[in-house]
């Protein structure tokens, strides 16, 4: 160990176990089925087709270890259609622990890159209103890719301080995710980096900005409504003894976590460096490494019972409507896009829309109002007013799907594997203009042709598998 201060702070907190948690197995791949998109039955007879063993995670139906990742499953169409979510096993747990239902009002407080993001859009069925915050600009960008691709439509992405959202949402949101910025000491065995930066000063600036978070997310919590704070630290400072501190002064009760396969796991601490701990504190989840296989993780599952702090008006957000489909703001463009790529006129009743200076953004039916700033994006984005024609983008064309008759493109095996090792190919006959791309009659995404050559957005070039 380089690091004679996180080295001491193993040995006091591990003792003897502090070579196990050091050489721990480090967690093997997994992934998640989207079940906006997909199924747990279609993603294992995929895997099967593939040749790829997995595993059934014990606490998530839709979750499966892959132990070999030979493929990879990166570079499958399934992946690219966002069927397939990488995502850390223990990493499941704190969406899993919120249980989100359709229709509920949800933030998840420090969301980027969103992979618990499109887990909790996917527990809720693309129902209700799910806010997703990040303070930085450029992880929103990583955000916001992976719920376009993953087809969420009842999202709204906010660029806010996490500490500011009390004031803004008071008692506004049925359940909230804190997974808070932490110093990663659970990953320690797979990213031997922390072991670089760690530091107890690095630890109580952390700590510090989580009891922040936890206090703003707690006045955003409607009274009753429920909250769960994890972090992927095994260090008490981040865990225990700020749950400790918060519930000493703020209304707050524990309590247990009912997710069957997690009866292995540990509890939370009792006692820890001098301090002693509430009974509750056993309710929550405690992960090692050294001893479930996966990345140290900590969760932990709250109540809020009363209110405690009335918030000034003028410091709470602003809203404004969003669009109905016969608003004359969409409703001309709406009946472009129908007669372009032949989707029903009546499509359009179901969903709410945002229209900016040249693209619509598609929102479900709930979002009828989002804050007025600091705002993203909302929904999936559904087209881009371009000089000759309206174009749709990879997650509309796959939101659609056999509802887009019109201005579909078929390309052979061969062309397949071509466009998506480049991004582009050469494709004669074919006049220029967008394109929705279809494989075995199934809308996988939108194509430019020009010029004798068609073009295909890609997150990464492809060797694809089918």
């Amino acid at each position: 160990m380089k690091n004679p201060e996180l080295d001491n702070w193993l040995s006091e907190f591990f003792g003897s176990k502090k070579e196990l948690f050091l050489n721990a197995v480090p967690e093997p791949t997994a992934v998640r089925v989207n079940t906006l998109r997909s199924s747990a039955a279609d993603l294992q007879n995929r895997l099967n087709q593939f040749g790829v063993s997995y595993k059934s995670i014990a606490f998530n139906p839709n979750g499966f270890i892959i132990p070999r990742d030979t493929l990879p499953l990166s570079h499958t169409l399934d992946f690219f259609c966002g069927k397939i979510q990488y995502q850390g096993i223990a990493s499941q747990l704190p969406a899993l622990v919120l249980n989100p239902q359709p229709g509920e009002r949800v933030l998840d407080i420090a969301a980027a890159p969103g992979s618990k993001s499109t887990q909790i859009a996917a527990l809720m069925q693309n129902e209700g209103i799910l806010y997703l915050n990040d303070f930085s600009r450029q992880r929103l960008q990583a955000l916001n890719s992976n719920t376009q691709k993953a087809g969420v439509i009842n999202q709204v992405l906010l660029n806010h301080n996490g500490e500011r959202l009390g004031n803004l949402f008071p008692a506004y949101f049925d359940k909230i995710l804190v997974d808070a910025p932490c110093t990663a000491l659970g990953t320690l065995n797979s990213q031997p980096e922390v072991g670089g930066w760690w530091s107890l000063e690095k630890l109580r600036k952390l700590s510090s900005i989580q009891e922040r978070l936890l206090i703003s997310a707690m006045k955003a919590l409607k009274v009753g409504g429920e909250l769960v704070y994890s972090t992927c630290s095994v260090a008490p400072e981040e865990n225990e003894m700020l749950i400790q501190r918060i519930i000493a002064k703020y209304p707050l009760e524990i309590l247990p976590i009912k997710l069957t396969g997690t009866e292995t796991f540990a509890g939370g601490l009792q006692k820890y460096n001098g301090h002693t701990f509430t009974e509750e504190m056993k309710k929550a989840l405690r992960v090692y490494p050294q001893e479930h296989g996966m990345e140290g993780f900590f969760v932990i599952r709250l109540r809020k019972t009363q209110d405690f702090m009335p918030q000034p008006s003028w410091k709470k957000a602003v809203f404004v409507q969003t669009n109905h489909f016969s608003d004359e703001t969409v409703a001309a463009d709406l009946s472009e896009i129908s007669d372009v790529y032949g989707i029903p006129q009546e499509v359009w009743k179901e969903y709410r829309y945002i229209r900016t200076q040249k693209r619509i953004w598609l929102t479900n039916a709930a979002n009828t109002e989002i804050p007025e700033e600091r705002v993203s994006s909302a929904g999936i984005l559904l087209g881009e007013k371009k000089q000759f024609m309206w174009k749709l983008f990879n997650q509309s064309a796959r939101f659609f799907g056999n509802q887009i008759s019109k201005r579909r493109l078929s390309l052979s095996r061969e062309q397949m594997i071509e466009i998506f090792a480049q991004g582009t190919m050469s494709l004669e006959g074919i006049k220029n203009g967008y394109y929705v791309l279809e494989w075995n009659g199934r809308c996988v995404g939108s194509v430019y042709v020009e010029a004798g050559r068609a073009k295909l957005r890609l997150p990464h070039k492809f060797r694809l598998i089918f």
